[in-house]
């Protein structure tokens, strides 16, 4: 082939040029960088960096001068904040660096608040490595709360503000501007079952359930943080704050130890107050995921009596404040988390169970699909092996004798035409089978061709009669009306075992039985040993005898078949009648 017709029959011919066989648009829109492709992404930044740099400027001008810290010139950090924000115009492709530039903008002082969010975000999001990520967003977060100390320094005096609440409002900073914002970046790119949690969703809120555990109760860690004087124990301020953040952090374990983090949340509730135990949580967690109702029983029973305990030695044992003070307590803290946990946990285990047996059902019908697949080739094999072989045998027979050229011009004739009867034959049984292989509608039925009759028995017959055997033919009994499903049987196994007695006995005497009884048919197919080795002009597959057993045993019927002591071979087949 030339080079010229083997390049055109390789590539399709180019297409034409659409703006040369149809007038173009009026307008078209300039081409865009592949990475602010499509026009909605690109819509989407420009109307998030001009919506954050609005935002920003509006939360800088809201604050007199001087109440913010600030390393630019006076009248500068309104500019800077805005230009910092219209940088977000390129997070997609330069995610790094707008996160680099937007908190180094805060330490000069701009007021990027709502920028810094969205450049954190894109960071986790648009990041290809995840490395980068976890090496800037610690390292912005560290930024961020030095920026946030530095602000809230030159801002509460100013206002007379009290210090006690600068850590609150400090871990809030953190959390809102790095932290969230990440973890939000970071969800579609978690894996789906990362490490125990069953899927991201439960990862992701376990997390989250850390990071916001502090300020669930604000007013009682501010009153905690002033001083220690509603603690029983009477326990250092910085004591304090570090039990209830090793408490708070020790939640992302809930599903994996729910036993140890209940007893852990017993063992510090009398340390930590009830405001900041992490009771609830951790009961709730363990009716749900535990293994063991009676540990379940245990730590639910220790954290009663610890609280009663505690209620007890705050109140001096006051009948007026105790009991409804103890039932305020227990309720809220034991009682709904247990029963509500007992009930997730039984839907959960529900759940669980109908999957699995789901799942189990599901591969159950894979099995049987796979089995009745399996079933169905084994079927079209023994058709199609029954189709094509006796007649295939008898055209091979026919065929020798036609090539040795005995019996003259007038037999070879003979021959000949019995050779092309019988292809035709086989051609009209071997598409008959095909036939039910091509169907692909439920609707479609198989074409139906007629069964065999006893007048077929006897033809089948003659056809090795005329390929030089010698075969003894003898029915004995009448056929009954209905025999539908035994008649082609029966012509299968009179058809396999002529077959194979032209294959390994040659033109040797034999003998066909058919003996009608009162309830089965009873089919005996015999030959004689051959007088010496028989040419092997006939392939054989060893298949035949076993689909004869097959078609015999699915009737109810029994088969047999074996080589006789004088040499020859006998197949013997009872197929009990309907």
């Amino acid at each position: 082939m030339p080079a010229e017709v083997a390049g055109s029959a390789a590539a399709p011919a180019p297409l034409p040029d659409r703006a040369q066989s149809a007038p173009g648009p009026l307008f078209r829109l300039p081409a865009l960088p592949s990475w602010w492709r499509p026009w909605g992404a690109t819509a989407l930044d420009v109307l998030i960096a001009v919506g954050c740099a609005w935002f920003d400027a509006q939360f800088r001008s809201a604050f007199p001068d001087g109440h913010l810290h600030s390393l630019l010139p006076q009248g500068w950090e309104t500019w800077v904040t805005v230009v910092a924000a219209l940088l977000l115009v390129l997070r997609r492709r330069f995610p790094v660096v707008v996160a680099a530039v937007i908190t180094g903008g805060l330490v000069l002082g701009t007021g990027s608040v709502l920028a810094t969010m969205v450049a954190f975000y894109s960071l986790a999001r648009h990041t290809p490595r995840l490395r980068t990520v976890f090496v800037a967003a610690p390292a912005g977060l560290a930024l961020v709360v030095g920026v946030a100390v530095l602000q809230l320094r030159t801002y509460v005096p100013h206002h007379g503000g009290n210090f006690a609440a600068i850590p609150v409002l400090i871990a809030f900073a953190g959390l809102i501007a790095v932290v969230v914002p990440v973890l939000l970046g970071l969800y579609p790119r978690t894996p789906r079952q990362p490490w125990w949690w069953e899927h991201r969703s439960a990862m992701l809120f376990d997390v989250l359930l850390v990071l916001l555990f502090p300020l669930a109760n604000p007013i009682a860690l501010v009153s905690g943080l002033n001083g220690a004087e509603d603690d029983p124990l009477m326990l250092p301020p910085a004591v304090f704050v570090v039990l209830v953040m090793a408490q708070g952090m020790a939640l992302i374990w809930r599903r994996r130890y729910p036993d140890t983090l209940a007893a852990v949340a017993v063992v510090l509730l009398p340390l930590v107050l009830p405001s900041f135990s992490i009771l609830p949580v951790s009961l709730y967690a363990l009716a749900k995921y535990g293994s063991s109702r009676r540990n379940l029983l245990l730590g639910s029973g220790a954290a009663a009596v610890v609280l009663i305990g505690w209620t007890a030695f705050t109140t001096e044992f006051d009948a007026e404040r105790f009991v409804p003070f103890t039932v305020f307590l227990v309720v809220p803290s034991v009682v709904v988390p247990v029963l509500f946990g007992m009930y997730r946990g039984a839907k959960r285990s529900l759940v669980v169970t109908l999957q699995d047996r789901a799942d189990r059902l599901e591969r159950e019908q894979h099995l049987l699909a796979s089995q009745a697949r399996m079933e169905e080739r084994t079927r079209i094999a023994r058709e199609m092996h029954d189709v094509v072989s006796h007649r295939v045998s008898l055209m091979v027979v026919h065929a020798g004798a036609l090539e040795a050229g005995a019996g003259g011009q007038g037999v070879a004739a003979d021959t000949g035409k019995l050779i092309g009867d019988m292809g035709r034959q086989a051609l009209n049984e071997l598409r008959q089978v095909l036939g039910v292989l091509r169907l692909n509608d439920a609707e479609q039925q198989v074409p139906l061709s007629p069964q065999p009759t006893p007048e077929d028995l006897a033809t089948l017959v003659e056809e090795s009669r005329a390929a030089g055997m010698e075969i003894a033919f003898d029915v004995i009994g009448e056929p009954p009306a209905t025999d539908s499903t035994v008649q082609p049987t029966l012509y299968r196994v009179i058809q396999e075992g002529l077959t194979n007695a032209h294959k390994h006995a040659g033109k040797v005497p034999a003998r066909v039985e058919v003996r009608y009884q009162k309830d089965a048919v009873r089919v005996i197919v015999e030959n004689e040993a051959p007088n010496g080795p028989v040419p092997s002009l006939l392939p054989s597959g060893g298949h035949g005898l076993v689909g004869l057993g097959e078609r015999v045993t699915v009737l109810g019927g029994t088969f047999e078949a074996g080589a006789l002591e004088n040499g020859g071979f006998r197949i013997t087949a009872t197929v009990p009648l309907p």
